[in-house]
């Protein structure tokens, strides 16, 4: 399965409190002067060559929109076509695009971002601090392609307003947790867009970007989007390649074959058993990168009986398997089943009093699990039927799942093996990407698994927080939901999110978030269920320079930028 910021069924998914990462401690001495993301590879750097990726992302419609998910955008045109401000690691470090620095002023009422000189958009046109201040009106102009709600009347974005080479952000009140999505928010040029009336519609199918590369074609019929190097781009000897190829194929499986044969260079795809499905296949080649960041999770409706009583969902998590199915998906890596902790580099932020009542959360234990459905009125009948508390048997429920994700299509069978255990019956719907997302957005589903998002390695964890539970972010079952998809909101967990985003001081930040992560436990909104990671394959045949543990200079698609750095430190053999 794909994941980035196209994540189809958990775009924005709380991580709550589990994950690990087992790296030491990064100096990086690789760092050139824009920054960690950014490697200093020497001086005999050979330039050219062509990259070619394969993703699992299926049909793909001829549109470069970078606000339309479903397109040849889904193949990475952000990134290498439109760049954000700042890109953001794994360790949380940041390297500066086409923003070179920033600062809060007036109480945190004002963000300055000063904005890099010297930049042409492809086509020629000069670059200028107006672009970006144009791109956020933008937004606002057209709140159907405000992805990020930048401009939600809770996030308090009063004006964007440019001067020079500085653009402010003026706040209402201060919000100074908005700088992560501004940071990440790809700039459009305003030569271009502002002819645009409804940019919802706009296919964008020639598009002009300050990035790397340059869209040359699309073959619908293939799925196969090329870009070639951007000969005028401001970063000096970026990027090596000559041309980066990228095509979607239907499932997890296809690609692997395709990686296998070497008809792709690099994969961002679940591989059961990596080291013996891919690396074994040829391994003085075949490589893979799979830090752990996520947690994965069970996307309950809580608006929806029974799963809107608190006590049924932490059941429900009582009667599931968790080390088995992490188990299950990754073989001989139980070692990554560790509940105890937030997604890395965020494991900083549990609050050291919750660990033990966060593992006892995630212990498998069916009968405890009976016994507390049995205590708010869920009870078996004869035929081992769970039924309600006025006697009549709960009717049979769906986890929603994409066909051919085949990670989460196996957590789904084995949620339903193990919900039998204890009478409660279930479906696994097979569907495809679209549809298991318009059932999350609009409500129409009773469980779904997936993974957190792009927002699982920001360097806190207050934009997974918000983004799962911001009653501004949800809508009642039959409206669409911009997040949030569990429909979970808490007057309290708001509260902690405002005191959050209305101070600098990383101290009363940190008690917030521990308020957070009090209500989550007491709630269990979501249930998690085993750690994991990216998944990032290639192979060194005529490339190198890809991340690693010598050189972890990204997470694929992190934080907006697309794979921007990983296309900008590729470079032949």
């Amino acid at each position: 399965m794909k994941k980035r910021k196209f994540l189809l069924f958990s775009v924005v998914l709380v991580i709550i409190v589990f994950g690990s990462m087992t790296f030491a401690s990064v100096s990086y001495p690789f760092v050139s002067d824009y920054g960690p993301a950014i490697v200093n590879w020497g001086n005999n750097v050979k330039y050219g060559g062509v990259l070619t990726e394969v993703l699992p992302s299926g049909v793909q419609s001829y549109n470069l929109n970078p606000f339309i998910g479903g397109s040849v955008n889904g193949l990475v045109s952000d990134g290498l076509i439109y760049e954000p401000l700042i890109y953001v690691n794994l360790n949380g470090d940041t390297t500066y695009m086409l923003g070179t620095a920033y600062k809060w002023e007036d109480d945190n009422l004002i963000l300055a971002f000063k904005i890099r000189k010297n930049v042409q958009w492809s086509d020629g046109t000069p670059f200028t601090a107006n672009d970006v201040a144009f791109t956020f009106n933008y937004l606002k102009a057209h709140p159907s392609i405000d992805t990020s709600g930048i401009w939600s009347p809770s996030n308090n974005l009063a004006s964007v307003s440019a001067s020079d080479d500085t653009v402010f952000f003026k706040f209402s009140q201060p919000d100074t947790a908005l700088l992560l999505f501004i940071e990440s928010e790809p700039i459009i040029p305003e030569h271009i867009w502002s002819n645009i009336e409804d940019p919802s519609k706009f296919a964008d199918t020639n598009p002009v970007g300050t990035g790397p590369f340059i869209f040359k074609s699309f073959d619908p019929n293939l799925n196969y989007a090329i870009y070639v190097k951007n000969s005028n781009y401001w970063m000096k000897g970026r990027p090596y390649l000559d041309e980066v190829d990228i095509f979607s194929v239907n499932s997890n499986t296809t690609a692997l074959l395709d990686l296998i044969s070497h008809k792709a260079d690099l994969g961002n795809i679940f591989i059961f058993d990596p080291q013996k499905s891919y690396v074994a296949k040829d391994p003085s080649v075949n490589k893979i990168w799979w830090p752990l960041t996520m947690q994965w999770v069970m996307t309950l409706n809580d608006a929806k009986y029974p799963f809107n009583i608190p006590e049924f969902r932490k059941a429900l998590s009582l009667a599931i398997n968790y080390k088995q199915i992490a188990e299950s998906n990754y073989p001989g890596l139980g070692a990554w089943y560790d509940p105890a902790l937030l997604s890395y580099p965020q494991k900083s932020w549990l609050d050291p009093a919750l660990t033990s009542l966060a593992s006892s959360l995630v212990v498998y234990d069916p009968q405890k699990a009976q016994e507390m459905l049995a205590s708010i009125g869920f009870k078996k009948n004869a035929a081992g039927q769970l039924c309600a508390p006025d006697g009549k048997p709960l009717p049979t429920y769906g986890i929603n799942v994409v066909a051919g994700w085949t990670d989460n299509d196996e957590e789904a069978m084995e949620v339903h093996q193990d919900l039998e255990k204890i009478g409660l019956k279930t479906n696994v719907n097979l569907m495809t990407p679209g549809a298991c997302y318009a059932s999350l957005q609009s409500g129409t589903f009773d469980m779904s698994p997936g993974g957190s998002n792009n927002m699982s390695w920001t360097p806190s964890p207050y934009l997974s927080y918000y983004t799962a539970f911001s009653p501004s972010l949800t809508a009642p079952i039959g409206q669409t939901a911009v997040s949030n998809f569990s429909r979970y909101t808490n007057p309290l967990i708001t509260a902690a999110l405002n005191i959050y985003k209305s101070t600098s001081d990383p101290r009363l930040q940190k008690q917030a978030i521990y308020s957070i992560e009090r209500i989550i436990l007491d709630d269990l909104p979501l249930i998690p269920l085993y750690s994991g990671s990216m998944w990032q394959e290639y192979n060194t045949i005529n490339l190198v320079g890809w991340p690693d543990e010598d050189y972890p200079y990204m997470i694929s698609y992190a934080n907006g930028a697309g794979g921007e750095p990983l296309y900008l430190n590729v470079h032949l053999k």
